[in-house]
């Protein structure tokens, strides 16, 4: 379960901030599920912001009922021109879903590259590592987002989720979404995402809004 990425990417958030609250509601083979996540992004310095990403999963399934996590933490923009930014980002970690032998705080590491182009396209492609206290406990996760800008305030998204836990079974999920973005900033989003990697199928609906500090 993997917290809806920014549109910001590698790249920090407007000065005024960046909120992006999406929900997500699918089935699981026989079972459904709703997933609601944020993303919330506040740049304190040049080239520094806070981000906040909490994310919630309910079931119908008695017997796996709800999970959650969030993640507090500091990304940095370690070199950027006109094309390329690279950042990284430090936070902390919790997560409901833990077995005994796994703490539920940790930490969480993750490295971000994005690519801009003249004609309004952009690549961005995040690798994050987290650690919890405990044998096998953490986890690997690849983010990558392409997108281009259409039609005057349209947004195509292209997206890939990688989870690799260190326990439990590794899974790939694609999402493809629009985004009408508005004049003073933010917009809705409206997309499909679905497993790809020969596991249970996992069709869902993702419904997004795109919030900003600087909108009027």
């Amino acid at each position: 379960m993997a917290p809806a990425p920014a549109y910001a990417g590698a790249w920090l958030a407007p000065e005024g901030g960046q909120q992006i609250w999406t929900g997500v509601a699918g089935t699981r083979g026989d079972i459904s599920f709703f997933e609601g996540s944020a993303y919330l992004e506040q740049p304190f310095a040049p080239r520094t912001s806070l981000v906040i990403a909490p994310s919630y999963e309910e079931t119908n399934d008695a017997q796996q009922g709800w999970r959650a996590e969030a993640v507090v933490g500091v990304k940095h923009v370690l070199f950027r021109d006109d094309d390329i930014v690279l950042a990284a980002q430090a936070g902390a970690l919790w997560r409901s879903d833990v077995t005994p032998e796994c703490s539920q705080g940790g930490i969480e590491l993750r490295a971000l590259g994005g690519r801009s182009f003249e004609n309004g396209a952009f690549l961005n492609v995040e690798a994050a590592s987290r650690a919890t206290v405990g044998r096998g406990c953490g986890a690997e996760r690849v983010d990558v987002t392409a997108g281009s800008h259409f039609a005057g305030n349209w947004l195509a998204l292209g997206q890939v989720f990688l989870d690799a836990p260190h326990q439990g079974e590794e899974t790939v999920k694609v999402q493809l979404s629009l985004v009408r973005l508005f004049d003073g900033g933010g917009g809705i989003q409206l997309g499909l995402r679905a497993r790809v990697d020969g596991g249970p199928e996992e069709a869902a609906i993702v419904l997004g809004f795109w919030t900003s500090g600087d909108d009027d």
